[in-house]
């Protein structure tokens, strides 16, 4: 098994979560491939074949962005572009539209 999962008992199972590694049954057919995705339906299946514990994939925590790294990253990408010129309209929108979207900015329509 890999080491980016954890196993979870079926009454802990839920929709939505995603399989790490192949499920075998007692024999070793693969029941279930690697990636995918459980559903309700699948998770009452686990009962009729005497399954547990399912290897899920963990779910990490989403980091906001590094607002310095994502600056420095642009300066190098738009080095060419001065933020002060106001002739550079074009260049100015797109690094605006860049940076709202690696800072995952909510932009109104």
């Amino acid at each position: 098994m890999s080491d980016d999962h954890e196993l979870v008992p079926v009454a802990s199972a839920l929709p939505g979560m995603v399989l790490s590694d192949e499920l075998l049954d007692s024999h070793g057919l693969v029941l279930l491939a690697k990636g995918t995705v459980l559903s309700e339906a699948i998770i009452a299946s686990f009962a009729r074949h005497q399954i547990d514990v399912v290897p899920v994939a963990r779910v990490e925590a989403h980091r906001a962005p590094d607002a310095a790294a994502v600056q420095a990253r642009l300066d190098i990408l738009f080095r060419r572009h001065d933020r002060d010129d106001d002739n550079d309209w074009a260049g100015n929108l797109l690094r605006r539209y860049v940076e709202d979207y690696r800072l995952e900015r909510q932009v109104a329509p």
